[in-house]
């Protein structure tokens, strides 16, 4: 099995943005086993592609087979798998003394992964013609799908 999941924001962070996630789920055959998409307000792109990932590793992470869940999200990839351990062990504050960003989100997905919601998060190149990623950037704006 494998996940793709996307994020998208119009207005991004600003006072009446709009923006939602998409996640396919794939199974071992190729073909499409589940669809899901929510749509939020005042939000980021960032914070929608972190909740797809959230939601993925939350409905289908585990220790003994974690699937492959693709992001898009240069961001979220790097956070998730270089980057976060880092900040839990300095207090989510970031090399430059800054906070770190959608710490939330980021400490929602600790707590998944230490509670047994394993995954393995990859890079996908966005908007290249993967088709799963192309559906979960389509549910990530609004738009329906249907299996």
């Amino acid at each position: 099995m494998v996940i793709y999941t996307d994020g998208a924001c119009s207005g991004n962070g600003g006072p009446n943005s709009r923006g939602g996630f998409g996640v396919v789920v794939v199974g071992d055959d190729g073909q499409i086993v589940k669809v899901y998409q929510k749509q939020c307000e005042n939000t980021t792109n960032n914070r929608e592609e972190l909740k797809a990932i959230l939601w993925a590793m939350w409905y289908y992470g585990n220790k003994t087979n974690p699937p492959t869940v693709y992001s898009d999200s240069a961001y979220c990839v790097n956070s998730l798998t270089n980057w976060v351990w880092g900040w839990v062990k300095n207090g989510w504050t970031k090399s430059d003394g800054g906070p770190v960003q959608n710490s939330d989100l980021m400490s929602a997905f600790v707590e998944l992964w230490r509670a047994g919601y394993q995954i393995n998060l990859e890079k996908v190149k966005g908007h290249a013609g993967n088709v799963y990623n192309e559906i979960a950037d389509k549910l990530a704006t609004g738009k329906s799908f249907l299996i």
